[in-house]
């Protein structure tokens, strides 16, 4: 069902998965083994962090799919985006041979399920986009200061900065939107992602709102 690569002496991690990675650490984390500290979803793994002292149990026998049943519907959160505002919004879309307006339809046509969660608390890793705006490197000199809620694109991703943090990725647009905070944490692994397009007197008006928990 999968195989197991170690990765030190208090971790490791499962690869080959038969159904995404979200739902079976979900699954683990649901079973609260002595000595399990996270199992934490990737686009296709799922890193378990145990003590190692305290940690047995056999995987050789554990099947996921019968522990959780049927999953539950994933949440979709709408979230508002003034493409206008992305400091790489025009240059963007040069690289990738659209015009701005391209880019934007096809980044808020799509609906995004977020793989992973990190780098930053809250960052959703987010995928995957339209093949016609897919490939743009990373900046070849990363920003010291991306402004929060910035909308970046790179690669097959895109993602949503939580917060004000250095960063790499094109940046096409800003949300108004607080996507995380001390007391809230809306966007799990496994939720759907949809942009829509938003003026910039729009984007100052909602600017400091929750993103809702759905």
């Amino acid at each position: 069902m999968f195989s197991i690569e170690p990765c030190g002496d208090s971790a490791f991690i499962l690869r080959d998965l038969d159904r995404p990675a979200w739902e079976v650490a979900d699954a683990l984390n649901e079973l609260n083994l002595p000595g399990l500290f996270e199992a934490v979803p990737a686009y296709e793994t799922v890193g378990v962090y145990v003590d190692p002292a305290d940690f047995k149990f056999d995987f050789s026998g554990w099947k996921p799919v019968a522990r959780i049943g049927k999953m539950p519907m994933p949440r979709i959160h709408l979230i508002p985006v003034c493409y206008e505002l992305g400091p790489d919004y025009e240059m963007a879309s040069t690289q990738l041979e659209l015009s701005a307006f391209e880019l934007q339809k096809l980044h808020e046509g799509a609906t995004y399920t977020c793989y992973a969660l990190g780098f930053t608390p809250g960052f959703p890793y987010l995928g995957y986009l339209d093949e016609r705006i897919e490939g743009l490197p990373r900046l070849t000199q990363p920003r010291l200061k991306v402004p929060k809620g910035a909308i970046g694109i790179t690669g097959r991703q895109t993602a949503i900065y939580p917060s004000q943090s250095p960063g790499g990725w094109n940046l096409i647009g800003i949300t108004p939107l607080e996507i995380v905070g001390e007391d809230f944490f809306p966007i799990k692994t496994g939720d759907k992602i949809k942009f829509y397009s938003i003026s910039e007197p729009e984007y100052h008006k909602m600017k400091g709102e929750r993103l809702e928990e759905n």
